[in-house]
């Protein structure tokens, strides 16, 4: 165990090899990265893995902070006994000396004991966190505190310095170019104003009405004639189809294959519209003017981190809520009328133009 002097110091000494641990959603890991960020500012020399999800962890390619990535499936993604076993002794014989539990969470309090490494970091909550070596204590209460700065508060414990509170995702110049080649191929051009709508989210209660969303999409396309781009995800389909066929005027369906393609079509959109979702972080990330639609979800917490991006909610008097035992049948997202989404995407498209 690290002697009481040790556990006092800000930057930690003798750390060659750290692992971040965030195995959850799109907007989780992204609102890790300027975290990251303050982990590499000091600890330069150090090598940085990132053990993520599978199917998030590309948002972390290429980016500079990350020298490499884990991937681990869980939260009901099906794994073997025997591939979790195999995965714990892989870990252990890496020999990590700093392990930080960025997800507060039973299993990553876990992982990082069972790596073996010196050093552990987490927030005192949840299960085996007494375990930990260094640990944030406390609670946020909802409505006051932002992710990123949660991450940049925990990091500060053995780091100094502020950090920047900037998403980080990175594009290559070719997924960019390929983005492009394919939005040629629907017959989308360069010139064309492009207004890109996600309509899905990880659960039902933060989904915009699909009938609204058409309405959203008809006023758009028949006020500065521009093409919609109606983007979905897996399981998905049905619900883009719907916003489809109830439209007016005709609109573009495509699902993208990887979180990179989704990145790259988004980053060509003069605007984004979409629900609290990962999408959402990932415009965010990449500065894209966007309007995202909020229900129950702390949007203080989880509004999307960019001065280009607007949120728009209807404020209820039963919020900060939990969500998915609402009594009411989510009225703060099923009822929010269109109105103060067109006036946001309004003044958005406003402000770019000038």
């Amino acid at each position: 165990m690290p002697s009481r002097d040790l556990k006092n110091r800000k930057v930690l000494p003798n750390i060659d090899k750290m692992l971040v641990i965030r195995v959850d959603g799109i907007g989780d890991l992204l609102n890790s990265t300027p975290a990251i960020s303050l982990l590499r500012k000091n600890y330069p020399s150090a090598e940085i893995t990132v053990l993520a999800r599978p199917l998030n962890a590309p948002v972390l390619i290429g980016n500079p902070d990350v020298d490499k990535i884990l991937t681990f499936a869980c939260n009901g993604e099906h794994r073997s006994l025997k591939a979790q076993l195999q995965f714990y002794r892989e870990l252990r014989r890496e020999r990590f000396q700093l392990v930080v539990a960025m997800q507060t969470a039973m299993w990553s309090h876990l992982v990082a004991f069972l790596s073996g490494a010196p050093y552990r970091l987490g927030r005192y909550q949840k299960r085996f966190r007494s375990t930990l070596t260094h640990a944030w204590h406390g609670k946020y209460p909802k409505g006051e505190t932002h992710e990123v700065d949660r991450n940049l508060e925990l990091i500060r414990l053995i780091c100094e310095g502020e950090g920047t509170r900037s998403l980080k995702f990175y594009l290559s110049p070719d997924e960019i170019t390929e983005a492009k080649h394919h939005l040629a191929s629907l017959k989308i051009g360069a010139d064309t104003f492009l207004i890109g709508i996600h309509p899905g989210g990880s659960s039902f209660d933060k989904r915009w009405p699909e009938k609204r969303y058409a309405e959203l999409a008809d006023k758009l396309m028949r006020q500065y004639n521009a093409t919609v781009l109606l983007l979905h995800g897996p399981g998905e389909a049905a619900l883009a189809r719907n916003i489809q066929q109830a439209m007016q005027s005709p609109a573009i369906v495509h699902a993208p294959k990887t979180i990179r393609e989704l990145g790259a079509l988004l980053s060509c959109c003069n605007l984004v519209v979409c629900n609290d979702s990962g999408p959402m972080h990932l415009a965010a990330a990449l500065d894209v003017p966007m309007v995202a639609i909020f229900g129950p979800t702390d949007h203080v917490a989880w509004h999307p981190l960019s001065e280009n991006a607007s949120i728009v909610r209807r404020d209820m008097p039963c919020w900060p809520c939990s969500a998915h035992k609402c009594k009411i049948g989510w009225e703060c997202t099923k009822k929010l009328p269109i109105e103060p989404v067109w006036d946001a995407t309004r003044l958005t498209i406003e402000a770019r133009e000038k």
